[in-house]
């Protein structure tokens, strides 16, 4: 069967699995890309993801195969500059402000983490991001052993009991001060009426967190910043001297893609009007002793 280069990228990808089967999707890419070569990956693997999702987790997985891009293998090149144009097969990406998943396991397996703490947890990503990586291996002796908690089931960060056990790696996704405001719930981050209440909330929040991990132990914080009335707000600021986040061990800068922002139209009348396209993730390692 001849495969047309001219075609869609969507195409190329069905007249492949036509002629060669499903079950070869690193090959798939091998082939888009040959033919197509200023196709940019990510591309491709949009096209492959859009191709291989369903409601189910385990089927999703089951259809990126375990050598999809060793998505569950360490990426080796992770460095103070990150993007992930897709998602992933993680989470729900109808859950405003969700993030990828790419960032969370490659943070997961480069600190090699047994144990992890989500106390954000939103639509599931970091426990669907365990759960692959579980899947992957395969052995109950390599599982990671995740919890999660959330206020939308009655779970307060700053009041609730922490769990019992100490994790090896805690990620933490808060909201960006009322952004997206997520409930009317005033232990919501989120409702904040000010900016000096949001700050406040969300040190003691992650200085309550450094206390459910274990000696040594990684903190990864998640967070963006904000424009309001003109004015730019740094939301991580204060985070960068807070003496009880342990040791600031790393921040990585992660590009943005696929916000609501990016589909509206903005008055450039302000020079000061640079649209905010990066997140910043925190690394934080709790004291040894």
């Amino acid at each position: 069967m001849r495969i047309d280069a001219t075609a869609t990228v969507k195409n190329l990808i069905l007249e492949f699995v036509e002629k060669n089967g499903g079950g070869h999707i690193k090959e798939i890419h091998l082939a888009v890309a040959e033919l197509r070569p200023e196709v940019p990956e990510h591309t491709v693997r949009a096209r492959l993801s859009e191709l291989a999702r369903t409601d189910d987790l385990e089927e999703r997985l089951k259809a990126f195969g375990n050598g999809f891009y060793g998505l569950y293998e360490e990426n080796k090149e992770l460095c103070s500059i990150v993007s992930y144009p897709e998602r992933g097969p993680w989470g729900d990406p109808r859950y405003r402000g969700n993030c990828s998943g790419y960032l969370v396991k490659d943070l997961v397996l480069r600190f090699g983490a047994r144990s992890i703490f989500d106390p954000a947890e939103g639509s599931g990503t970091v426990r669907d991001v365990v759960a692959g990586i579980n899947q992957y291996r395969g052995s109950p002796a390599q599982a990671i052993h995740y919890e999660g908690r959330d206020l939308k089931t009655g779970w307060d960060l700053l009041a609730s009991p922490l769990p019992e056990q100490k994790f090896d790696l805690v990620w933490f996704h808060p909201a960006y001060w009322d952004i997206v405001r997520y409930s009317d719930d005033p232990r919501d981050l989120s409702t904040c009426p000010t900016l000096e209440d949001f700050e406040a909330k969300l040190n003691r929040s992650c200085e309550r967190l450094m206390e459910a991990l274990r000696p040594g132990g990684v903190l990864a914080v998640l967070i963006g910043d904000k424009r309001k009335s003109g004015d730019y707000y740094c939301l991580m600021r204060t985070l960068l001297m807070n003496p009880n986040l342990g040791r600031l061990k790393a921040v990585l800068i992660k590009l943005q893609f696929n916000c609501v922002s990016d589909r509206r139209q903005y008055s450039f009348a302000s020079p000061f009007l640079i649209p905010i396209k990066h997140e910043y993730c925190l690394v934080f390692q709790k004291g040894k002793a």
